[in-house]
């Protein structure tokens, strides 16, 4: 690991931290301009779509969301989530992220297990990034993780799918989703969105009613 990697590890690290509420805020700042600044994609999450989302209902007062996939620079995203009032869940498959996960309530967990991990239609917004193809990578699990996500995700709830180009198929084309979820643009936003200088596209979707297909 470079230098400039382990500082930035640290730094994350540092911001997970319970501190006080300013130097909490500091350090965030600090960290969200350096990723911004080396990962594009991290700069369209922080600066289009959470933006886009909180015009929903997704982020809103109450609102119930979970985050898929969690890693030391995932710490700066729950206070997000939760800035007008929703409730941020966390679940990833590896013990070891644990201390990345929103603290009180994660779960170490397999999201093709999700239905039963947690009660049906539960959250009106569920953000899944950097998942496919990087441990669920197999058509036939990828379609299994729709399914979960599908039956954990409220009707007319809102999908956020990031993944990588030279990682996956790209599930829109093989249709997985499309028995449960239809492709919808968030507000200001078109349903997908490219990130230039690297491999990283995000969709977003709405959760059908049951019982409709596309």
């Amino acid at each position: 690991m470079s230098n400039s990697r382990r500082l930035l590890v640290a730094t994350l690290k540092f911001a997970a931290r319970p501190l006080p509420a300013g130097m909490r805020n500091w350090a965030r700042q600090i960290v969200e301009t350096r990723m911004m600044s080396r990962f594009p994609d991290r700069a369209i999450l922080l600066q289009a779509l959470f933006p886009a989302l909180r015009q929903t209902s997704a982020l809103s007062k109450n609102a119930k969301v979970l985050w898929i996939g969690c890693r030391p620079y995932t710490v700066l995203y729950y206070s997000l989530i939760e800035q007008d009032g929703a409730e941020s869940w966390s679940i990833d498959i590896d013990p070891d992220m644990q201390p990345f996960g929103r603290p009180g309530r994660h779960i170490t967990g397999d999201m093709l297990e999700l239905h039963h991990l947690f009660p049906t239609t539960y959250f009106d917004a569920v953000l899944c990034n950097g998942v496919l193809g990087y441990g669920v990578d197999t058509p036939t699990d990828q379609l299994k993780a729709f399914e979960a996500l599908a039956t954990v995700t409220k009707p007319d709830g809102w999908l956020l799918v990031g993944w990588d180009t030279d990682q996956t198929a790209d599930p829109l084309k093989s249709g997985l989703a499309e028995r449960w979820f239809q492709h919808a643009p968030l507000p200001g936003l078109a349903a997908r969105s490219v990130v230039d200088g690297c491999t990283h596209v995000y969709d977003t979707y709405r959760r059908l009613h049951e019982g409709l297909t596309r």
